[in-house]
């Protein structure tokens, strides 16, 4: 009886911590629970360059965005996506779904498509997001089987209103150690359509650079309030109102398998399988490097398939960099990895061939990077300049008194030191 109680214990103890193991707990941000979940996209509906590159922000009532998604498993699976309304900060709201929603919090993703032509088999998935009937943050939350607590992935869009009028305008710093590398924003506006009866605490404005949530600037401090006149100000002179200009972003083009795109040195095929190595990059530092870039997003596209989203290779891709050895980490970023400065994109000093090196698995396009490090001065290896051309936008949130969270009642952009 007592080595059955022990087996029976042990089979409780194996099988619990086998489940504490599996369990996802949910962040609120842009990202994967799994290792097969690959290249998630919220884009714009369409199929020009401009959708896949535009930021992920529709208007209440309005469909529009698309979610998608690879599994590099070869079956398919059945997968579902209900939406959280968060706060100016990504906090969830008490918003409840029946007062966002016309339909119940939760949806079949039923289009999906095999991959044809590919070396790497996997299933490409896709949803047209619904209208949304109120404004604000919202994280889609995508799960297996109708699980909830089996989570895939999560991903951020943006619902907005038109309810004030804002303004965004980009400046050289105002602080001289500065004045070459950093760019100072501005937010203005009018709120003559609300009733709002304590201003400086109702509203809160939020500004990013190139769809950067590790490069947003939250809740900004305001500088003048004007009652009378609807109109308030927020024009900090510290560094609250500034980003580093940073660098054009570096570039390669895995468009195509039969010959070598931009900065690709060699692709191959191996063991069933792509690999590509690119040009070593060298440092930039002082440099500024004067091109055309897409803001450090990517898209995907497969010259010589029908549709890149089921006939795009993926392809293990090596980057290496020429940089001194370095007690602080490097590593590559780009929206390709939701800028995340983490152990997967970290790159390791190989002292052979004494560059820093790195092995990315991507889906067949064209992608933007950079290189940062993790010490005070991020931008040592690619540097920050005034004149980059960066893309910037203000998103102006409002809470009604008692409300049960922030609307987003103005949306606006500046495509700053644009060359196009």
């Amino acid at each position: 009886m007592r080595v059955n109680s022990i087996k029976i214990i042990t089979i409780f103890l194996i099988l619990f911590s086998n489940q504490s193991i599996a369990q996802k707990d949910l962040q609120f941000i842009n990202a994967t629970y799994e290792s097969s979940i690959q290249t998630v996209q919220i884009n714009r509906l369409g199929s020009a360059v401009e959708d896949a590159l535009a930021p992920p922000v529709t208007q209440v009532n309005r469909r529009g965005l698309v979610l998608s998604f690879d599994d590099l498993r070869e079956d398919a699976d059945y997968y579902y996506v209900y939406f959280i309304h968060c706060n100016a900060d990504w906090s969830p709201s008490r918003i409840r779904p029946n007062m966002y929603l016309n339909a119940y919090n939760e949806f079949e993703i039923a289009s999906f498509e095999f991959s044809a032509e590919a070396k790497q088999m996997y299933v490409n998935y896709s949803i047209e997001l619904p209208a949304f009937k109120a404004s604000g943050n919202y994280l889609a939350v995508v799960y297996r089987d109708k699980d909830k607590e089996d989570i895939v992935l999560s991903r951020r869009f943006y619902v907005f209103e038109e309810k004030v009028k804002a303004g965004l305008k980009i400046t050289r710093s105002t602080n001289p150690g500065n004045q070459r590398t950093h760019q100072r924003f501005e937010v203005t506006l009018n709120y003559a359509e609300l009733n709002a009866v304590d201003p400086k605490t109702q509203f809160k404005v939020n500004v990013r650079q190139n769809q950067r949530d590790d490069y947003t600037a939250f809740e900004l401090p305001t500088t003048f309030i004007d009652q009378n006149s609807k109109l308030i100000r927020y024009q900090n002179f510290g560094e609250q109102n500034e980003f580093p200009g940073t660098n054009e972003f570096r570039n390669f083009d895995l468009g195509t398998v039969t010959f070598n795109g931009r900065n690709i040195q060699d692709v191959k095929v191996q063991r069933n399988e792509v690999f590509a190595e690119l040009r070593t990059d060298q440092p930039l530092a002082d440099t500024y490097l004067q091109q055309l870039d897409i803001n450090g997003q990517f898209y995907i596209r497969d010259l010589e398939g029908r549709a890149g989203s089921n006939t795009a290779e993926y392809i293990r891709t090596n980057l290496k960099l020429e940089y001194p050895e370095t007690n602080e980490k490097v590593f590559v970023i780009g929206a390709f990895n939701n800028w995340r400065t983490s152990k997967d994109f970290e790159m390791i000093f190989n002292r052979s061939s004494e560059l820093y090196e790195i092995e990315l698995l991507v889906k067949q396009g064209w992608y933007n990077y950079t290189y940062v490090t993790s010490g005070v001065n991020t931008q040592e290896i690619d540097g920050t300049f005034f004149d980059t051309e960066n893309f910037y936008e203000a998103f102006v949130y409002f809470r009604t008194m008692g409300g049960r969270g922030d609307q987003l009642v103005g949306y606006v952009t500046n495509a700053f030191n644009t060359r196009r």
